[in-house]
């Protein structure tokens, strides 16, 4: 299988006090296992992956795995590494669920460091570290 694993040391999500219009916000990591996938993630925004994303998992067990939290204004989660454990993936995606018009998705280029995923009024940012 090509791709890599998915070995970041740490994610850190952090929203900023004034996320979602002082609203919780909803946030995946998607790590995709085949290009078809990839192909179909690239081009879909963050409201139709909610909308969504059970019947991909269900159609596709193989193709895609992710884990989903909801963070609420100003606050901050580290999550370890062994979150992301299993098959290697070609890419991964990050998704977070604004009322907004947008695409609120942004394609993770690098497997491993540290991730920083920072969560801002109605946009957000995902940053890499050594």
């Amino acid at each position: 299988m090509s791709g890599e694993k998915a070995s970041w040391s740490q994610v850190t999500l952090a929203a900023s006090d004034d996320v979602n219009n002082n609203s919780p916000v909803a946030v995946d990591v998607v790590l995709v296992s085949d290009d078809a996938m990839l192909a179909r993630l690239a081009e879909l925004p963050a409201s139709k992956w909610f909308a969504g994303r059970g019947d991909l998992l269900s159609t596709f067990p193989k193709s895609l795995r992710y884990r989903s939290w909801e963070l609420v204004p100003g606050q901050r989660l580290d999550v370890t590494d062994d979150a992301f454990a299993g098959p290697r993936v070609v890419a991964a995606f990050v998704f977070a669920n604004y009322p907004d018009p947008g695409a609120h998705r942004v394609r993770i280029q690098k497997f491993s460091g540290r991730l920083v995923v920072q969560l801002d009024s109605n946009n957000f940012s995902v940053a890499d570290t050594k």
